[in-house]
């Protein structure tokens, strides 16, 4: 048997949910532009029926994550205009709405993962209203529940703001250990020799190392770094702490600095790969850069410290250290 015809008030609902999912991830082509126009003017209540969609997203906004793509949000609206058929008794105003709402929290509730390329860099806000901001070649998880919110970095670097829910707290596991808050702005990054760096600017996080018993209390300026010999905690000047997230404007900033952990923040933004010896690494540099500018980075350093940089096939690059001059016998 096949499928009943949709009626046209049904063909009107759906063509609203999917241009709304259009509007809502980004602009539009220039032919899309066109084909939104046209539909348009075909009927008034097209305008009408696409207001409303827009007006329900903004008031799902704070409930609804804003972490999936076109693709994806195309896929719940679509569902949302087909759940539309079951609601027949509802007013069409109510009935959209309704199965908008339900298609959403289905997926609000649903564990979800994402993963920034080389260069990229995306800013995220969840269903609770928390935004994580996400630098490049990074993999995160997040899973939102009524009782706690998770979220899993694996690798890479994320700057959170979160909403503040004494309710539920808020987790981020990490290789090293786990950070708990309840709603504060901090930054987690891994760092060169694989360790988890946690810098709090905002607020107060608990970390709780994977191999300690009690956790430690960051407060503002406080920076924890996790690794697999213990926990290193220090204090940062106010300088320091705005270098820390300098990545969300592009840019690399280095007070004093270990050359091998300079080198790792412009990693995630380079093809090749990066490696510097030892008796280079433990040199110190200080700047501002920018995270796309690799080249000119590299120009500075072997300006300012006693090493050449070393490129290969494939874009790869090494750093190493001048070897001294003899003294005079």
């Amino acid at each position: 048997m096949s499928a009943p015809a949709q009626r046209p008030q049904e063909q009107i609902e759906q063509q609203a949910a999917l241009w709304t999912a259009r509007l809502e991830t980004g602009g539009l082509s220039a032919t899309e532009q066109q084909q939104l126009s046209e539909w348009l003017a075909a009927d008034p209540e097209h305008r009408l029926v696409l207001s409303r969609y827009r007006e329900m997203c903004a008031a799902l906004a704070t409930q609804v994550p804003v972490l999936m793509d076109r693709a994806e949000v195309e896929s719940v609206v679509v569902r949302a205009a087909k759940w539309y058929l079951f609601r027949r008794r509802l007013r069409p105003a109510l009935a959209a709405a309704a199965a908008l709402a339900v298609a959403a929290l289905g997926w609000w509730m649903m564990p979800r993962s994402v993963e920034t390329q080389a260069a990229e860099r995306r800013a995220l806000v969840l269903g609770d209203g928390s935004r994580v901001e996400l630098n490049a070649r990074t993999s995160l998880q997040v899973d939102l529940v009524q009782v706690e919110r998770r979220v899993k970095i694996t690798r890479g670097e994320a700057f959170f703001s979160v909403a503040h829910d004494s309710t539920r707290p808020f987790f981020v596991a990490t290789p090293r250990g786990t950070v708990r808050v309840t709603g504060t702005v901090f930054n987690v990054r891994e760092t060169a020799s694989a360790g988890i760096e946690v810098t709090v600017l905002e607020g107060n996080v608990q970390v709780q190392p994977e191999k300690e018993a009690l956790p430690t209390t960051l407060a503002p300026g406080d920076q924890a770094v996790l690794a697999s010999t213990g926990v290193e905690n220090r204090h940062l000047l106010p300088e320091e702490a705005q270098n820390v997230t300098a990545w969300r404007t592009g840019q690399a900033a280095f007070m004093d600095s270990r050359l091998d952990e300079a080198l790792a923040r412009f990693a995630p933004y380079h093809a090749g790969r990066i490696t510097i010896s030892e008796a280079a690494a433990v040199l110190r540099v200080g700047g501002r850069y920018s995270l796309d500018d690799l080249d000119g980075f590299l120009a500075a350093i072997e300006q300012a410290l006693p090493v050449s940089v070393l490129r290969g096939e494939q874009g790869t690059v090494r750093v190493v250290a001048n070897p001294r001059p003899r003294s005079p016998r």
